[in-house]
C-alpha cells in the first residue's frame, strides 16, 4: 500500500489532472453537491414513514395528508381527505388550510421517493413552526403500489 501513495503515481495524478481540468472541475462540483446535499438531509432530520405508521397517525393522532404535488396531478389521484398545497405556496406561508395542524401530524405526499418538493416542502413547514412533519415514503407512487385507495374527488 505504500507504493499507491508514491511520488510518481502523485507526478501521474497531476499530469492527468493537467490534461483532463474540465473533468476533474466536474467531478469535483458533482462530488461537492452530493456532499452538500447529504449533509442537509441529515440535518433537516424529516422522518419518512410508510403507508402503514402514515396512515395509522393521521387517523389516531389528527393528523393531516398534505399532497405537494401540482394540481393536475392530485387532481388525477389523491389520499381521501388529503389537501393540495404546492411548494411554492408552502414556501409563501399560505397554510391557512392547516393552520390547526401546527402540533399535530403533517404528512407530505410527493410524487415519489425522489421528490425533492415535498422535502423542501418539509423543511420550510418546520422552519414555519409545525412540530410533527414527516414525508410519506415513496410519495403517492408507493400508495398506489400498496393497493391502497387513491380518490378524485376534492
Amino acid at each position: 500500500m505504500g507504493d499507491f501513495f508514491s511520488s510518481v503515481d502523485f507526478q501521474e495524478l497531476l499530469a492527468f489532472a493537467e490534461r483532463h481540468t474540465l473533468m476533474v472541475f466536474v467531478f469535483i462540483a458533482v462530488l461537492a453537491g452530493l456532499i452538500y446535499t447529504q449533509v442537509r438531509i441529515m440535518l433537516a432530520r424529516i422522518q419518512k414513514l410508510n403507508s402503514n405508521v402514515a396512515t395509522a397517525m393521521v387517523n389516531h393522532e389528527n393528523g393531516v395528508y398534505v399532497d405537494v404535488r401540482p394540481a393536475s396531478l392530485f387532481n388525477k389521484g389523491h389520499i381521501t381527505g388529503a389537501i393540495n398545497i404546492v411548494l411554492v405556496d408552502i414556501k409563501q406561508g399560505k397554510l391557512n388550510r392547516i393552520e390547526s395542524y401546527k402540533d399535530k401530524p403533517v404528512v407530505l405526499v410527493g410524487k415519489d421517493k425522489m421528490d425533492s418538493d415535498c422535502f423542501n416542502a418539509a423543511v420550510s413547514l418546520k422552519k414555519q413552526g409545525y412540530t410533527k412533519v414527516y414525508s410519506l415514503e415513496g410519495g403517492i407512487a408507493q400508495w398506489a403500489m400498496d393497493n391502497l385507495p387513491l380518490s378524485t374527488k376534492n
